[in-house]
């Protein structure tokens, strides 16, 4: 599994792996990893918080239903075999623009709030996000209300 796992990391970071459709999905995958992790954070993941990903994942890809459920299936597997999130945080700030960035954090608090609380360990771990994704304090406040307004 771990061997499976390193093939997987350099596979995306080799230069030669630059084609646009495995890119996309590669983005895909990590911002179904990085979903799954704000679910997972309060050690509890719901059905509801399952199809916020999927509804998040929906709004930004090409993909069937079917395909993107399974997308999900693979980023669970990928978070429960995911040491640290810095690569991933890096792969997003490398290719996501300032407003990219601030759409992946409301769908993160969208899946916070999916169960209809958001747990201390959810918010820690969307602060922690935010940080690493170089995102303003303001904006990261700005994007919670706006989710919040909406539930």
């Amino acid at each position: 599994m771990f061997k499976q796992l390193l093939q997987q990391i350099t596979n995306t970071l080799e230069p030669g792996n630059s084609s646009p459709g495995l890119m996309q999905h590669d983005i895909e995958r990590i911002c179904a990893v990085l979903l799954v992790e704000i679910a997972r954070s309060d050690h509890d993941v719901s059905d509801v918080e399952r199809t916020a990903i999927v509804n998040a994942l929906t709004q930004s890809s090409s993909l069937e239903l079917t395909e993107l459920e399974a997308l999900v299936d693979e980023a669970f597997l990928d978070a429960d075999n995911t040491l640290s999130l810095h690569e991933h945080v890096r792969l997003i700030n490398e290719t996501f623009a300032k407003e990219d960035k601030i759409s992946l954090l409301e769908h993160m608090w969208r899946v916070a709030y999916a169960d209809g609380n958001v747990d201390g360990y959810e918010e820690y771990t969307i602060r922690k996000l935010s940080d690493l994704l170089y995102i303003k304090h303001r904006d990261f406040m700005q994007a919670k209300l706006k989710v919040a307004e909406a539930h």
